[in-house]
This record gives structure tokens, sequence and C-alpha cells, in this order.
């Protein structure tokens, strides 16, 4: 476009967070395939959705374009196409965060690429965050400036060590409306840390392979909130405490949150995977761990109101995000002195 530069956001200045290896060539991703394969059969395609994913560098243009090239099905009934395969853009100014806007796909992509404008301010040294989509597939992304314009790093986190979620599609995102809304960059604005996105819809299980990656990077705490894809009480109890040991044999330092599901309908069921995870809970608590914490995800959504929290009676809407986040971004605040 006349009057633009565009930059591959592969390069410097610009620095990707929340994903695996995302300066090498190809597509973004979140895992490798040799990993992945490990999983469900969902789980290859899961591994290559950005969610957690965050593009951050500082400019004084006052337009910026984001050029994208993605794919994108268009086939979850209660899903945006913004929350599949949009991106949106922040400013981060003096500790807080002000909403510009989110891309606008199409409902059928099939790697094609689509460019989106947005109005930063004139003569502004912004410093901007763009959240990648939380279920697409993204194979290219670049940024335009106006030709005159400067562009440099952004500075780092406050909290550069990541937070590390573990858990289900709600810990994907499904179904914010965009993916600025996903519980873990409300709470990453909110105390300006560094966050890793291990929600994989349908598919966290807590596969050995799967966890023996994720304990392999570097976290400053762990969130377990798998409980939606254990199958069934049985598999979470075979699965969940052998989880946590694995966790604390590469970390045995950092603190580990034990969430439960959030959609708590008072049915047997629902006690009976509750109290595994409280079981796992105060086994690892009487073994000698003070750093481990019980999250009971049955007091996320309360009130007069408490139906709006989803959208099908488990995936949150937005306001169902925002209460997760100030509920667990509390206790994380709290335990971790953010």
């Amino acid at each position: 476009m006349e009057g633009f530069v565009f930059y591959n956001v592969k390069n410097t200045p610009f620095k990707i967070y929340g994903l695996y290896e995302p300066c090498a060539e190809g597509q973004f991703k979140r895992m490798p395939q040799s990993v992945a394969k490990f999983g469900n059969d969902w789980m290859p395609e899961l591994a290559n959705n950005t969610a957690g994913g965050r593009v951050r560098f500082n400019t004084n243009s006052g337009r910026i374009i984001l050029r994208v090239i993605t794919r994108h099905k268009g086939q979850m009934f209660h899903a945006t196409p913004m929350m599949e395969a949009g991106l949106d853009v922040y400013l981060d100014l003096n500790g807080k965060s002000l909403f510009v806007g989110g891309t606008k796909p199409e409902f059928d992509l099939r790697e094609e690429g689509y460019d989106d404008m947005f109005w930063l301010g004139e003569g502004k040294d912004n410093a901007v965050t763009v959240n990648m989509p939380l279920y697409g597939e993204l194979y290219d992304l670049q940024i335009g400036i106006e030709e005159d314009a400067t562009l440099s790093a952004h500075a780092p986190y406050k909290h550069e060590r990541p937070i590390v979620f573990y858990g289900s599609s709600i810990t994907q995102g499904g179904c914010a409306s965009r993916p600025g809304k996903s519980y873990q960059a409300l709470i990453s604005r909110k105390y300006d840390t560094d966050y890793l996105n291990f929600g994989f819809s349908g598919s966290a299980r807590a596969e050995d392979e799967i966890i023996d990656f994720i304990a392999g990077f570097d976290m400053a705490a762990f969130v377990s909130d798998y409980d939606h894809n254990a199958p069934d009480p049985e598999y979470l109890k075979k699965t969940h405490y052998k989880m946590y040991e694995k966790i604390r044999a590469k970390h045995p330092d950092v603190p580990y949150f034990m969430v439960t599901k959030p959609d708590f309908a008072y049915r047997d069921e629902d006690f009976e995977r509750r109290c595994i995870i409280m079981e796992s809970y105060l086994k690892a608590y009487r073994s000698g761990d003070k750093n481990v914490y019980f999250i009971d995800g049955s007091a996320f959504f309360n009130g007069a109101d408490v139906w709006d929290c989803t959208v099908d009676c488990c995936h949150p809407t937005d306001d169902g995000f925002v209460r997760m986040a100030n509920f667990i971004g509390d206790v994380l605040a709290k335990v971790m002195d953010l």
C-alpha cells in the first residue's frame, strides 16, 4: 500500500511471545508436530493454533496495517470469526492497555491474505501489542507503518518469566469475542506479565509426552486447568497428581495452581471431579509442598446473572472470562506478588 513500509514480525525489533520457536520458517505454532502426535486426533491441528501468541513493538506511526495470511474454516457455531482467526490491537499506556480494534477475517479463508488498518494517533510514540488468533492457523504476519515513522522494540514485560496455563477449550480461549479477551490475556495486561497458553480444545488429557514437553519451558508458575478434558473422573484421578509430579520434578519451587472447571452444575460427577482435584492438592500439601494452591472453579460464575457468563452453559462469554481473570488473577497476584 502506498505510503507504508511492511516488516515481517519474525525480524527485529519485533518481539513475539507465547509461541514455540516463533521466528523459525513456516507457520506459527505452540507445539511441534513431533510432540502433538502423542495427543488425540485433534492435537496436531490445535498445536498450530496461535492462542496466546503476541507481537510487541513501538512506533510513532499514526496508522498501522496488519497484513495477515491465515486459514479459517468458520466451523464453530458459538464463536466469532474474530476469535477464531482475527487479531486485535492494544496500546500499552502507563501501566494500562487501550483496545484499538480487531481484524475482520472472512468466514472461509484458505491461506489467503487480507489487510486491516488501525489508527493509533498522530505524533505519539506508541507501545503496541497485537494478539494472535485463538483458534486459527497463522502463516504470515507483516506490520505496515508509515514511511517516515520510527520502529523500535517494546519494553519487556515487568514479569518476563511466563505463567504457564494448561487446560481445555476454555483455557484456549473459547468463546471469547476476540483474542485479547481470553482470561490469560486479561491477567497479562492487568499485571504486565508474560504467559504461555497450552489450552487445547477437547484435547488436554495430560499425556506424558505432552506434559514432558511443557515442563521443559522456563516458568514463573503453572496453572493446571484441564478438568473439562479428562474423559471421566477415573481418568482425571489417574493423571492429575501424576502431572503435578512431572511438573514438580522440573520446577520444584514455582507456585502450582490446581483449578476445577467453572461450569459447576452440582451433578454427582462434578462433585467427584472437584474432590479428586482437592485430593491432589491435599496430597501435595501434606507431602510438604507449601507452594501448591487449590482454586475452586465453582466460585467463578455466580449471582443473579450467572447464566450470562457462558454462551452454551460451558464456554465463557467475555463477561465470564472477566470473572475468571479477576478470580484467578487475584490468587496469582497474592501468591506471586505481581
